[in-house]
């Protein structure tokens, strides 16, 4: 791992996430965001995938893994406490997805502008000197504002919002006991597996039913119900074909998959476009119409069917 690499990823990842289109370019000027979560979760990926072969799939659900910790545990992203269990649901089965994604395109356009050196991966205490003490100061934060009420306050959240927490420890678990058993870079034959297929089903099912309810606003009910059951039907078509001719694929690992670089171009470009057009943390509707129109719709698709019908290597 080179810092020139690690320069490159903390330049890049508040552009392919969110981060940027809700703070501005102010967001590279906030030092202790960019060190958590973006440098350590680079850091944590980079070891992994020089000690481990790790393919995207498995930084796929390690970025999965991760949402549960950071969207869920430490800034409370996927509470609402609306619930018995404090919990948004659809943020519980998306933001997953949405983590997931950013890690492979994250690592990608990093194989395109910053490629990792062929070889031998070095000492690990470089990295570990930064991987500590960010730990640390994270699980302190999160100990922190637990004792003192702090996310309960702010977040109105009920008084299971730690039973929330052991529901999200126990998925991140999960997720990541079954990326143990997927095989590493290289293995022969190897296919994501159908409950993958249908993950990632259901987040696309969402984002295209959602951008579709705000075009199609103030559309008498039994249209928007037929537009509706056209895209649910139309999507489920493409997943099933892709799932029943997996096997026409060609199973050769790609790196810097044309697709996936593509959909985070078109993540970056698109963020810059919308800053251009309505600036940071815009609460105009129509930011979350275009930024869902020109990055989120476009990018998935892309990014997905590049996952689900190729050996992607990160």
């Amino acid at each position: 791992m080179t810092w020139r690499r690690a320069a490159a990823a903390l330049l890049l990842a508040p552009l392919l996430s969110a981060a940027a289109l809700l703070g501005g370019l102010e967001v590279f000027g906030q030092l202790r965001h960019l060190a958590f979560p973006y440098l350590w979760l680079f850091l944590i990926l980079e070891l992994l995938i020089e000690r481990y072969r790790l393919n995207d799939a498995q930084v796929f659900l390690a970025g999965a893994v991760f949402s549960f910790l950071y969207s869920g545990l430490y800034t409370k992203a996927m509470h609402d406490g609306l619930a018995l269990t404090g919990l948004d649901w659809v943020a519980v089965l998306g933001g997953p997805l949405e983590w997931g994604m950013f890690c492979v395109l994250w690592f990608h356009l990093l194989a395109a502008v910053s490629p990792r050196s062929e070889g031998s991966s070095g000492p690990l205490w470089p990295s570990l000197l930064f991987i500590a003490p960010l730990t640390l100061w994270a699980v302190g934060v999160y100990l922190l504002k637990t004792v003192l009420g702090h996310y309960q306050a702010e977040n109105a959240l009920d008084p299971f919002y730690l039973f929330s927490d052991a529901l999200l420890l126990a998925m991140a678990w999960l997720v990541l006991k079954r990326l143990q058993t997927l095989p590493a870079a290289g293995a022969a034959g190897a296919k994501n597996s159908p409950w993958i297929w249908l993950w990632v089903g259901l987040g696309l099912w969402l984002l295209g039913s959602g951008l579709l309810a705000q075009v199609c606003e103030g559309l008498p009910r039994a249209l928007l119900l037929m537009v509706q059951a056209l895209w649910g039907a139309g999507w489920g078509i493409f997943l099933w074909t892709s799932w029943r001719d997996r096997s026409a694929y060609d199973d050769t690992p790609v790196r810097r998959s044309r697709p996936v670089l593509a959909a985070a171009a078109l993540r970056v470009l698109g963020t810059i476009v919308l800053l251009k057009l309505f600036g940071p943390g815009s609460e105009d509707p129509r930011t979350a119409l275009w930024s869902g129109v020109l990055c989120d719709l476009p990018s998935k698709v892309l990014f997905y069917y590049a996952f689900l019908t190729s050996r992607l290597d990160v």
